[in-house]
């Protein structure tokens, strides 16, 4: 019994493989009649793009565009453009062709009047039409009466016969456009004119043709109807065998998970495979030119097997019963209750959109101008509409009177309309050009709102323009004082370096190599300052925040620095409070802070005077407050003050880099807080916010 069964299992997988590898190798089997068939269509299909009606009136309409275009019409070459688009899309084909046309124009004389060529090696001319895969020639005579010489192309008799006919139906008689003209403030209508005298002759390069067709023309994958009748018998086969092989006696089905997939997952994937082939039908049977090989073998397996395996899940429906099937196979009817809810959630939604939009209509407050005007024209024009529409007779006719009724109505006011507009856009045309003080003084209506956004637009541009000016000047300052600070030292270097090599005396080397080493300091600090205020301004820093006690940290700072501000016999007057100052900041920036300020004093307040330092907590912030009485005249812009190089001392004698109150500043700012200078006659006064 037991071998009776493996045998029943070996069997089943056989006719599973044979259902399968049989169609797949049925389907190779016709790749060479079908290439062959869909060669024949393309080839039906290039000679139906080039002697169709279409194709042919393209070359007319390329002598009428050519001869406004050359005849004193550039001005009118937009509307020559609107009236071929308005009459059948007929400049879109003359621009697709366009790229690919060799073409000479010439008048009754013979001499030419226009030409081109499209990536030819030689000019088009009568007598070269044979080296061209396509050729005509178009005369018009001094009436504009047409004749059409087909010189060239495969299908010329066809061309020929076809291009009568496209001839006597060629009539542009009625092609025009109303357009407004500014300078006589009229309306009036502009129709092509006739070509007359002329001679047009076009040509196409085999490359140019095919590109042209294989762009603009035949798809060039053609699908048979032999193709897609076979494939649909093979699915069919393969979908029976499915449904019958389990029929027979011998036949042993495993219970497989992969066979109780869900109805709706089974559709759609059968459906994606059928979308995947009506798509790539044509390349999968003629990527090898006829031939297959192991790859087409593999494809068509995988699609059969495929098809196999929907057919046998969908066939459950046989063996468990309509009712069993759609309770344990059908994802809608086992989550019925789920999906209610979804689309309860959904109906809800959209009943909440409706009311919003009848809330938004009840909302429409018809006291305002604008919303009484809309709707009482709007109102207006439905009741004559309504009143027009109901009568028996003369409909068309009051219809008529009341279209050129409202076109002059809505002339005039689109007139009006173009007025203002064009006082508005020659104010933006002023301001584009530089004129930042233009001024508009009439009332634009409906265009007021924009008269107000342009005065900020004029406002911002001053304010950025005057930055920019600002900026500038900042840069070049800054070249001269960088080159200046970090020259005096280092030329000072250079100069002792050379004493050095040629001094004998040792007292005097010592002297030399003291100064260097001072020297050498100098530019040291001078190109830290530089490097830590660069990264300060890019934001290229780390903090470290902690809480810090603000006023111990000052107190340390003031007391390193106690040796120099007794040389500089400057008495500092503080006030502190009694309890501590916690602020949330990096202790090793904020500790920079004071120090630049405190020696930036030091080195700027008058000698004998006091320097008043002042430690509070106003409301959530720690303010710092430092005044003093400066020793020269404070004649410089506080604002720039504290930009990098800028100095108190302009005239740069004393020892600095100029980056002090740049660096405060810039650490001020990276831990949130604010910066302020201040100057009143000779006091100095500086106020940092935490």
């Amino acid at each position: 019994m037991g071998t009776k069964l493996k045998n029943s299992r070996k069997l089943t997988v056989i006719l599973v493989i044979m259902s399968v590898v049989i169609p797949s190798l049925c389907m190779i089997n016709q790749y060479w009649n079908w290439y062959v068939s869909s060669e024949t269509v393309e080839e039906d299909a290039e000679r139906a793009e080039i002697v169709s009606e279409d194709f042919l009136r393209t070359f007319l309409d390329a002598g009428y565009i050519l001869y406004n275009q050359e005849n004193g019409e550039d001005k009118n070459t937009d509307e020559v453009k609107e009236i071929l688009r308005e009459n059948g899309g007929k400049f879109s084909a003359y621009e697709r062709i366009y790229p690919f046309l060799d073409y000479r124009v010439k008048d009754e004389d013979g001499k030419d009047v226009a030409k081109s060529t499209a990536d030819s090696e030689q000019a088009v001319s009568e007598s070269n039409l044979s080296s061209f895969a396509f050729g005509l020639v178009i005369t018009y005579d001094e009436y504009g009466g047409i004749d059409v010489r087909i010189k060239e192309g495969e299908y010329k008799a066809e061309q020929s016969v076809a291009f009568r006919e496209v001839i006597n139906e060629y009539d542009i008689s009625d092609w025009g456009i109303e357009s407004y003209n500014a300078e006589t403030e009229e309306w009036e209508t502009i129709n092509l004119k006739k070509p007359k005298n002329r001679t047009y002759v076009f040509a196409m390069t085999e490359e140019n043709l095919r590109a042209y067709l294989d762009s603009y023309g035949y798809a060039g994958y053609y699908t048979t109807d032999s193709m897609v009748s076979f494939l649909a018998i093979m699915v069919l086969v393969v979908a029976a065998l499915a449904w019958l092989l389990p029929a027979l006696p011998v036949w042993r089905q495993e219970d497989l998970i992969i066979l109780r997939t869900p109805f709706e997952v089974v559709l759609i994937v059968f459906l994606l495979v059928l979308g995947i082939l009506d798509n790539n039908l044509w390349w999968i049977v003629n990527r090898g030119m006829g031939t297959s090989d192991f790859t087409d073998f593999l494809i068509w397996t995988v699609i059969f097997a495929l098809t196999f395996w929907a057919a046998t899940c969908i066939r459950q429906v046989y063996t468990l019963g309509v009712s069993t099937y759609l309770k344990e196979r059908t994802l809608c009817v086992r989550y019925w209750k789920h999906i209610r809810r979804v689309w309860g959630l959904v109906k809800g939604k959209i009943k909440g959109w409706v009311h919003q939009c009848y809330c938004f209509i009840d909302r429409i407050d018809l006291s305002e101008k604008n919303n009484s005007t809309i709707f009482k024209i709007t109102a207006v024009n439905f009741i004559i509409l309504a009143l027009i529409t109901s009568m028996w007779y003369g409909r068309l006719v009051m219809l008529g009177a009341y279209s050129v009724m409202l076109f002059c109505l809505l002339r005039k006011y689109f007139i009006e309309l173009q007025d203002k507009y064009r006082v508005l856009f020659k104010a933006t045309g002023e301001i584009a050009q530089g004129n930042l003080d233009v001024e508009i003084t009439e009332d634009l209506g409906l265009f007021s709102p924009f008269k107000q956004e342009l005065q900020k637009i004029q406002a911002g541009f001053k304010k950025a323009v005057d930055e920019e000016v600002k900026s500038q000047r900042m840069k070049t300052e800054l070249i001269t004082n960088v080159s200046h600070d970090l020259k005096t030292p280092l030329t000072a270097i250079i100069t002792y370096v050379n004493l050095l090599k040629d001094e004998k005396d040792e007292e005097k080397r010592r002297g030399y190599i003291a100064v260097l080493e001072r020297k050498s300091l100098r530019l040291k600090v001078l190109i830290e300052d530089l490097f830590e205020v660069s990264k300060a301004s890019s934001k290229n820093v780390t903090l470290n925040m902690v809480d810090v006690d603000v006023v111990n940290l000052f107190k340390q700072v003031k007391l390193e620095l106690e040796d120099k501000i007794a040389q500089a016999d400057l008495d500092f007057r503080c006030s502190y409070p009694e309890e501590k100052v916690v602020a949330h900041l990096d202790s090793q920036k904020t500790y920079r802070v004071f120090e630049n300020l405190l020696v930036n004093i030091i080195k700027y307040a008058m000698p004998h005077t006091r320097a008043y330092i002042e430690i509070t907590r106003e409301d959530n912030e720690t303010v710092i407050r430092m005044k003093n009485v400066s020793a020269a005249e404070l004649n410089f812009n506080t604002e720039e003050i504290t930009e990098r190089f800028v100095r108190g001392d302009t005239s740069r004698n004393t020892e600095g880099s100029g980056l002090g109150l740049a660096i405060v500043k810039s650490f001020v700012e990276l831990q949130k807080g604010k910066f302020k200078i201040e100057t009143e006659a000779d006091l100095f006064k500086v106020e940092v916010r935490f």
